[in-house]
């Protein structure tokens, strides 16, 4: 049996050894605001009678904290005996932070979750089944189809709402692609289609130009549901692809443009630290991978016009898409506000007025009548990640399972052994070899 001290110190390594870029950083203000590395900082409350303290966590971008701040104003206004502490971050430092919390039971009440670490934290005991506060009312859900749910459940339980439905595209520069003479990414377009257009818009576009790789796992997942194969098997033991020339092939497609100078090399790319840095925002490169409901915050950083794209198809294969939470709010079994917690999660969820001031910079809401109520007011970027999601329905497939416990030290693997294949340090044999050593080793653990 392991000690309760060595036990403690394993938990903070699995969660701290990730790396995974998504959401930009930022920062902002506010009373009970909380936007320091050291989740023990908190503000220190003053509450009057009567009155209850709500921790609220959540990474994102500028627009993103601005926005969540003003509506979290409004829900104190019609929840006048629940004060809000939020506590926000960019997607950096996010989980860390989380981990250190988690150990000292401290965790917020409410706090965004991803998919991709849903099935770690119910395994560790750390989430609360959301069905009581459903069947109670403290939580409703009425207005929200199923299909929007299903991310959330692990064996049949609810342990976290989704904030807005997303999928994985490209944001791409139309004028830049106008410039080079080369055409846009029409659907159905081929993996083929996308490295041939790279190598046309480099060429036309000169050398401090780039077209951004899709050299991550979010990518060669899409590839392998394009197999009809999943990274993981049924029962999360191992990889759920016997042969290694799926991930050879994918990555070698990568290698070859980083090698051409085509895409960036980790000396540039290193420097990205969230979605305002990305090359696309400073004309540096015409095209970005990233998930839809980043496009407003992009559109404001890069002050042009973008559009988007579905990812490459294969001709006879399956449709890869799906239509992936952007993130959650879930409850922490920790908190002892937890139907405070859930009135707060069915305010964003439902709410007309909340969601006027957040505007689906999360992605589509879930709620049928939010969604008919925003559209029409909408701005043409806000419109435009809708109009995503439904070009996605037409071009998808069922969502996969939550991925594994221990996927924090997956994607820190693969990033070390990804980067050793970008200094040349490694071969993309050698990378899928100890790609799959690395895996069973954590998962077998």
């Amino acid at each position: 049996m392991i000690k309760s001290g060595k036990r403690v110190f394993l938990f903070l390594v699995m969660f701290v050894l990730l790396a995974l870029t998504a959401c930009s950083s930022g920062t902002s203000g506010g009373p009970n605001a909380v936007n320091d590395p050291d989740p023990d900082s908190n503000t220190e409350v003053e509450l009057e009678e009567g009155q209850i303290e709500l921790r609220v966590a959540w990474w994102g971008s500028q627009t993103r904290h601005d926005r969540t701040l003003e509506a979290i104003e409004l829900f104190e206004e019609q929840n006048p005996n629940i004060v809000v502490t939020p506590e926000f971050t960019g997607w950096d430092g996010y989980w860390e932070r989380l981990a250190t919390q988690a150990a000292g039971q401290n965790l917020p009440d409410v706090f965004q979750m991803d998919l991709q670490y849903l099935n770690e934290y119910v395994s560790r005991g750390l989430l609360e089944d959301l069905g009581p506060l459903v069947e109670s009312g403290h939580l409703n859900l009425d207005d929200v189809d199923e299909l929007y749910l299903t991310g959330g459940r692990i064996d049949d339980d609810l342990y976290a709402i989704n904030l807005g439905a997303n999928s994985l595209a490209i944001a791409y520069d139309p004028a830049m692609f106008e410039e080079a003479g080369v055409p846009v990414l029409e659907p159905g377009y081929s993996w083929d289609d996308y490295l041939s257009t790279s190598r046309a818009l480099k060429e036309k576009l000169g050398d401090d130009v780039y077209v951004q790789s899709l050299s991550d796992l979010h990518g060669f997942k899409h590839y392998l549901r394009q197999h009809d194969l999943w990274l993981y098997n049924e029962d999360n033991t191992g990889l759920g692809y016997d042969d290694d020339q799926y991930f050879i092939d994918y990555f070698s497609m990568w290698n070859d443009l980083l090698r051409e100078e085509v895409s960036a090399g980790p000396d540039i790319t290193s420097e990205i630290q969230g979605l305002e840095d990305e090359l696309i925002v400073h004309g540096r490169s015409p095209v970005l991978m990233f998930h839809s409901n980043q496009i407003v915050g992009l559109q404001r950083a890069a002050d042009r016009p973008l559009e988007m794209a579905l990812f490459p198809s294969m001709p006879g294969k399956t449709d890869a898409h799906f239509l992936k939470p952007s993130q959650f709010f879930s409850i922490t079994s920790q908190s002892q506000q937890q139907e405070a917690a859930a009135e707060f999660i069915d305010f964003i969820t439902n709410s007309l007025e909340a969601n006027d001031i957040l505007a689906a910079e999360r992605g589509v809401p879930i709620s049928e009548a939010v969604r008919e109520h925003l559209y029409p007011q909408l701005s043409e970027y806000e419109q435009m990640q809708f109009d995503y999601i439904e070009l996605v329905q037409e071009n998808s497939s069922e969502i996969h399972a939550p991925e594994p416990a221990g996927l924090s030290e997956i994607n820190g693997l693969f990033d070390r052994k990804l980067e050793e294949l970008e200094y040349g340090v490694i071969t993309v044999e050698e990378f899928a070899q100890e790609f799959r050593e690395g895996v069973e080793q954590i998962l077998g653990n």
